[in-house]
């Protein structure tokens, strides 16, 4: 059952006594939650991390009542028991057990931050028993920014269309995006979140970013590119990737530079004709010359790394004074 579902049919009638929520969405455990506070009379939201705690003090709450008649929704993170490499032993029976016969008044929620349960395990099978819900990431952008918008109201965010789409554009996460919404609406003052502030305080996708990098890199804007390398790095590109990505670009120049029919050129070495023709352009900038010694650099810069020659870092800025070098120096200059 899909999260969204299972709140539409939850808002009706009383909780189940168990959820089991699972998926890459990890932000929409917590909206989950919320949402079930919102419409339901629980007292509170006790919090317990199956990886630290295990399962017995969740138990614990689940099994004891309060003289004023206090009802907790007690959620369980990280219950890595309904994974292949996860959690097992005395606490994944004590969970199983509980599973088997669960306290019917009292509500838990079990959040699996995995895209997938090990069906092989008994607490699983348990589990499968109860209400099992799913917090994947949209495959199709509609149906992603349906989700998207119904958060954002949930959360009383007031956003636009525009800046819905954008906003989706640039995390492709209902939960990144989610994080995002706090920001957004301080910065907009009380109005609407419009597609302006998403591009002003949200980072661009990762593919954006490092696109933009490369062609500065290759333009020569030296403080540019030691500016943005932060980001990239914060992103997940690890510097060694970043020469590599590198290397392919010089090399993509190296191929272009000269050609007569870059779309033919393209097919002939399989790759995408704009990416081709972008690569042209740049190569207008470097001579000949100047450009195969750039191709030795970078190979040179990828086998030092890989032999531990250089480190990864030192190999990366030394690349990057080559381009430089090479970009802001004219083939007029270079012939005196």
């Amino acid at each position: 059952m899909d999260i969204f579902e299972a709140i539409d049919r939850g808002i009706h009638k009383d909780p189940a006594p168990v959820y089991l929520l699972y998926g890459s969405e990890s932000g929409l455990f917590e909206w989950f939650c919320d949402e079930l506070m919102r419409n339901h009379p629980f007292s509170s939201i006790l919090r317990f991390d199956y990886q630290e705690d295990g399962f017995e003090p969740a138990e614990i709450e689940l099994c004891s009542y309060s003289l004023f008649g206090d009802r907790p929704l007690v959620h369980v993170r990280n219950a890595t028991a309904f994974t292949a490499d996860g959690k097992s032993g005395s606490d994944a029976d004590r969970l199983a057990a509980y599973l088997e016969h669960p306290v019917t008044d009292r509500t838990l929620v079990l959040s699996v931050p995995a895209d997938k349960l090990d069906d092989r395990r008994r607490v699983t099978k348990l589990a499968k028993r109860h209400t099992v819900v799913s917090c994947s990431t949209p495959s199709r952008e509609r149906d992603a920014l349906a989700r998207l918008e119904r958060l954002a109201q949930s959360k009383g965010v007031a956003i636009d269309r525009e800046a819905l789409e954008e906003l989706w554009r640039r995390t492709q996460s209902l939960t990144l995006a989610m994080n995002e919404f706090v920001k957004l609406r301080t910065f907009a003052g009380g109005s609407p979140i419009v597609r302006d502030h998403v591009v002003e305080l949200v980072p661009a996708v990762a593919e954006d970013s490092v696109f933009s990098w490369i062609d500065w890199a290759v333009q020569g804007q030296v403080a540019r590119v030691f500016d943005a390398l932060e980001g990239l790095l914060r992103q997940g590109y690890d510097t060694f990737s970043l020469i590599a990505l590198l290397a392919r670009q010089v090399r993509l120049m190296a191929l272009a530079k000269g050609a007569i029919n870059l779309d033919q050129r393209a097919k002939e070495l399989g790759v995408h004709p704009y990416a081709l023709r972008t690569a042209a352009k740049q190569s207008a900038r470097v001579s000949d010359k100047q450009l195969a010694k750039l191709v030795r650099v970078l190979a040179d810069a990828e086998w030092d790394v890989k032999r531990g020659r250089l480190a990864p870092d030192v190999a990366l800025d030394l690349v990057l004074m080559e381009l430089a070098n090479a970009v802001s120096t004219s083939p007029a200059k270079r012939a005196q």
